[in-house]
């Protein structure tokens, strides 16, 4: 072969070397977006200390715009915030923007131990509009939270005691810590996207009936009472709806060293005649009892969809897992749980916050 040949064919070589680099970066991009911050100035901004526009939570949702048809941001500052804030179904596209999971936290003690129900212990709670005869309007959609902990201090001894509630469509936390023990992150209705969060408790602590995704998030078990056992899921899906719960890229781990000491362990529990959970892709980093899941009391086990793909970890083997749960290694099957297909994110996710639309 001549020189010439030689740089002819070295010339297309690195032609097809350079547009294989382009593809494959188009490829990542469809399949991940991803985001640092949101860096849009605050319309206002809350501080204890005086400096914002208003000293609580609270005060500044209540001169925020209703219905708001764009992003409406506020700063909350480093902080204690010692009040429960309820962010209605009129206050749409609403954006906390704080400091700092370990800087700015809202807090509240709540709790049915305390005579309160359930849902009404909710440190945070954010509204929807039933689409009904009573109800008319859009409902409370759009909400995002950055960078802040929702706390309940209840107490273990003090049973269910909700850090928050959701119940809106397109809700988005990012880098946001929940803490409580039971019930944490009660996820009562609407499509919910949670990215590197934190979730820390003990019984049924990421709960509810939305269709709601869980990416690339840390769930920490703290240890129970005397007695008690570990659920990390609870899942209300009563039909043949599209709600349902998934944990992709999580990893599972205890919060403290002695928190699984002489203590069962289950990934979850159907609350729901037809629950619905998924743990795909993750990493569990605890001695799950070898079932994996555990009937909801004395509830009979109607028809619940559990399902497990590609785990690793020490808690991941399921060859002895209860019958009524499935694992899988076709993608094909766990497709259907992606944020692309679950929930739509790829119509709703705000592009600030990092995502994989498919499996990883």
């Amino acid at each position: 072969m001549s020189q010439l040949e030689d740089n002819q064919v070295f010339d297309i070589l690195r032609l097809f070397s350079f547009f294989s680099i382009i593809v494959i970066f188009l490829l990542s991009i469809l399949e991940y977006v991803g985001c640092q911050n949101i860096s849009h100035p605050p319309y206002v901004i809350v501080a204890k200390d005086g400096s914002g526009n208003y000293s609580s939570i609270m005060a500044a949702l209540f001169a925020c715009p209703n219905n708001s048809i764009s992003l409406y941001y506020i700063q909350i500052k480093q902080g204690i915030y010692e009040e429960y804030v309820q962010i209605d179904s009129w206050k749409t596209n609403i954006v906390f923007l704080g400091e700092g999971m370990d800087r700015t936290i809202i807090t509240g003690n709540k709790s049915y131990g305390g005579g309160i129900g359930t849902y009404d212990t909710a440190t945070v709670g954010i509204l929807y509009h039933r689409h009904d005869v009573f109800f008319k309007g859009v409902d409370g959609r759009g909400f995002i939270a950055q960078d802040i902990a929702f706390r309940n201090t209840a107490g273990a001894v003090n049973y269910q005691a909700v850090a928050l509630r959701a119940s809106a469509e397109c809700i988005t936390f990012y880098r946001c810590q929940f803490d409580s023990f039971q019930d944490t992150v009660y996820t009562h209705n609407g499509k919910q996207f949670y990215r590197e969060c934190v979730i820390l408790g003990t019984i049924d602590f990421i709960c509810g009936d939305a269709t709601a995704v869980f990416q690339s998030c840390l769930i920490e078990i703290r240890k129970p009472l005397k007695g008690q056992y570990v659920v990390i899921t609870a899942q209300q899906r009563n039909n043949n709806g599209q709600t349902g719960l998934v944990l992709q890229n999580c990893t599972l781990k205890l919060a403290t060293p002695d928190a699984g000491d002489n203590v069962a362990m289950y990934l979850g529990r159907p609350w729901g005649n037809f629950s619905r959970t998924v743990i795909m892709q993750s990493y569990i980093d605890i001695f799950v009892d070898h079932k994996g899941w555990i009937e909801f009391g004395n509830m009979p086990i109607v028809q619940p969809y559990y399902l497990e793909y590609q785990n690793k970890g020490v808690g991941a083997d399921t060859k002895r897992r209860v019958k009524w749960a499935s694992t899988t290694n076709d993608p094909r099957i766990v497709s259907n749980f992606t944020v692309r297909n679950f929930i739509n994110g790829d119509e709703w996710i705000p592009s600030t916050v990092p995502h994989y639309l498919d499996l990883m």
